[in-house]
């Protein structure tokens, strides 16, 4: 695929993993299972779990409350929230006094507890506006020659050529483009049968022994712009088991986004074609189904009280001690970037402006 994209004049660099090459911290490395989607059950994939989490939990000073979701947070004078209500696993229902509350549920969930607790810092109308999820697509074909492209992690190489605001002609927002294998869920002989050969019987066993390892996979992630179509509200109907209004999505691609994804179509079957791969098997993307891998927006971050839910450090333009750190705050969704750097960065700096105060 590097070759592929050489002929066609784009750049092809490995990407940055945060999966161990080395034991550290009392993490193994990586052996290259491709199971980062699935979990990661050697520990080496640096997620939250084992890094900011695991960090917190050493200090003594952090407790998680497994299967105890927050239900309700109190509104107090001064333009103070005061507690939150808190569903315990026996169903009964506990309160607690809080400085600060940071909210860190995510696009869908934070704007679902705002919205259940009357309305709570939404005083623009902004809390679940402008729901955003990346554009994404993948492209599977069968090589000529053995690729065994299913081996080693996700995204492990990557162009980040139009991934500016303006790289893409005519459209607005960028994409990048990667080797898609590790998300193709073809890693298991049984899936590559059932998927990229086609037939039943004798002559689909042989096929299958004879391609299987030859699949390559171009995927692209692009920008996603906010609209007023998309948001997440309540459902006026579905609750869960403590009465709590259940978050509805409503997702609607805008003019713009459906243009970018068509360039990637076509930039990722360009790619495997100039990569020697002859025969698409599969090619699906947000056109056809709904996935909130990235999700972004419904709290945007902002100056103005009056279009925004929080400030530039992640605290309600009007309850001084209601914290968001999650991408719920993001105004957009950036290009091909993944968020969850820019959700830690954020974090982190929401936490030190509410240790300065």
């Amino acid at each position: 695929m590097g070759k592929g994209a050489a002929r066609l004049g784009l750049d092809w660099q490995a990407n940055s993993r945060s999966a161990l090459s080395l034991p550290w911290n009392g993490r193994v490395p990586c052996n290259y299972c491709g199971g980062c989607n699935k979990g990661c059950p050697r520990g080496d994939k640096g997620s939250t779990d084992v890094t900011f989490v695991a960090a917190a939990l050493n200090t003594g000073r952090c407790t998680i409350r497994a299967d105890s979701p927050v239900i309700r947070i109190e509104a107090g004078t001064d333009d103070r929230v005061t507690a939150v209500l808190v569903g315990k696993p026996d169903g009964s229902i506990e309160r607690i006094v809080c400085r600060h509350i940071v909210l860190a549920c995510g696009a869908v969930e934070t704007p679902r507890l705002l919205l259940a607790c009357d309305n709570l810092g939404n005083e623009s109308g902004e809390v679940g506006r402008n729901f955003m999820d990346t554009l994404a697509i993948t492209v599977g074909a069968l090589h000529p020659d053995p690729q065994h492209g299913r081996r080693g992690l996700p995204n492990d190489a990557i162009s980040w050529d139009f991934n500016a605001p303006d790289a893409i002609a005519g459209v607005i927002g960028g994409c990048r483009f990667y080797n898609a294998a590790g998300e193709s869920e073809l890693g298991g002989l049984a899936a590559f049968a059932m998927n990229a050969v086609p037939g039943w019987g004798r002559n689909h066993a042989q096929a299958v022994r004879r391609l299987w390892g030859h699949a390559l996979h171009v995927g692209a992630i692009g920008e996603r712009l906010p609209n007023r179509d998309s948001r997440v509200d309540l459902d006026p109907t579905t609750r869960d088991r403590f009465g709590m209004p259940v978050a509805r999505i409503a997702s609607s691609l805008g003019e713009a986004d459906v243009a970018r994804l068509r360039f990637m179509a076509s930039k990722s079957h360009e790619l495997l074609a100039a990569s020697g791969a002859t025969q698409v098997f599969e090619t699906f993307s947000s056109w056809d189904w709904f996935g909130a891998t990235h999700v972004f927006g419904t709290c945007r971050m902002g100056p103005d009280p009056r279009d925004c839910v929080v400030d530039s450090f992640g605290r309600s333009h009007r309850w001084r001690n209601l914290w968001i750190a999650d991408a719920s705050v993001f105004p957009s969704s950036g290009g091909g970037e993944a968020p969850s750097l820019t959700i830690h960065a954020l974090a982190l700096r929401t936490a030190e402006q509410i240790g300065s105060g």
